[in-house]
């Protein structure tokens, strides 16, 4: 008897470690994305998405260096935008009437979702990705991962090229190494992933 108390006791300490283990990670890696972060001025346009990513992209050719990023950053968002409803979810409009699954889920697999996709311009005239991602199956959480690139912008004549270059990545404010990334590269269909971008080259090696 005395046995089984003790293999009792400690499956209950074990599972209370478990269970404040659990809520201290949800709690350090939660961040609330909302439809007032994302650019307004993309989800609301009605015009064709990727004309106008297009033509904005050609505004790099007359702007000046500091107007340069903004343009990048506006037609990244384009470019997310469209390749979501292109090859994603055609339904997805967060911003509008409709409080469906389809229109506020860019992906919804039961045990977890992805709500937001978009790009904003930091301090260091980088790029951050930031991809909204959250449950509410077994536990009720929302985070999000943020992928920052450099940005390298040339233009010779009529021909502009803009790379941009993975250069961290973190869950929440906790910087994650690439030996990670790398692993979770592995595990993805990367050509299927390469090619739902429905402007320019995106290469995931």
């Amino acid at each position: 008897m005395k046995l089984l108390k003790r293999l009792l006791i400690f499956i209950l300490v074990l599972v209370v470690v478990v269970a404040v283990a659990v809520f201290i990670l949800i709690r350090s890696i939660a961040v609330e994305v909302t439809d007032a972060d994302l650019p307004q001025v993309v989800y609301q346009d009605d015009s064709n998405l990727l004309i106008t990513a297009q033509t904005n992209l050609l505004g790099l050719i007359l702007a000046d260096d500091s107007e340069r990023y903004t343009i990048i950053e506006e037609f990244m968002n384009y470019i997310i935008l469209d390749s979501i409803r292109t090859n994603i979810n055609p339904d997805y409009d967060p911003l509008g009437d409709l409080d469906t699954n389809e229109a506020n889920y860019i992906s919804d697999e039961g045990y977890f979702y992805i709500d937001y996709v978009y790009a904003e311009l930091n301090d260091n005239d980088q790029i951050v990705i930031c991809i909204s991602i959250g449950s509410d199956q077994y536990v009720e959480m929302h985070t999000a991962i943020y992928l920052t690139f450099d940005i390298d912008i040339e233009i010779q004549l009529l021909e502009i090229n803009a790379v941009l270059t993975l250069v961290e990545y973190s869950v929440a404010d906790h910087d994650i190494s690439f030996k990670v990334l790398d692993y979770l590269m592995t595990k993805l269909d990367k050509d299927s992933v390469e090619e739902s971008m429905t402007f320019g080259v995106l290469d995931l090696d």
